[in-house]
């Protein structure tokens, strides 16, 4: 399964993990087997991915909150958050290239976002990254 594909199938676990307070393991044990994910990169990926944007949520958040000029985090949809903190993680901690996260996630926020989702984060990551 290609990249893009996981990065969708993780912000749905890290999009719910925002509405309940789940077990990320059991969750992320139901969506391989459901996606019949077998590769050990993709599932090594996925676990990484998730345990890293979970184990630094809180210094995430605060370079999301230097970075939302007129607005508070607190205020922010779920889609939002989860995109954001997805895009920082990656841009900031794994050192993925912003081009490819940048455009990864702007094709989330289309999919799974309001109409001015988009725009909103691109935004922010091009702020991010100037």
């Amino acid at each position: 399964m290609g990249r893009r594909k996981l990065r969708e199938e993780i912000f749905k676990l890290l999009f719910e993990r925002e509405l309940i307070d789940n077990d990320m393991d059991v969750r992320l044990a139901e969506v391989l087997s459901e996606n019949n994910i077998t590769k050990e990169e993709d599932i090594e990926f996925m676990r990484e991915y998730i345990k890293n944007v979970t184990e630094h949520k809180e210094s995430i958040e605060d370079k999301i909150k230097s970075k939302l000029v007129g607005w508070s985090f607190d205020i922010l949809g779920t889609v939002e958050k989860t995109l954001l903190k997805m895009s920082f993680y990656e841009i900031t901690e794994a050192g993925t290239g912003h081009e490819i996260v940048i455009n990864e996630t702007v094709e989330l926020a289309k999919k799974y976002g309001e109409d001015k989702t988009p725009d909103f984060i691109n935004g922010i990551l091009a702020d991010l990254v100037s």
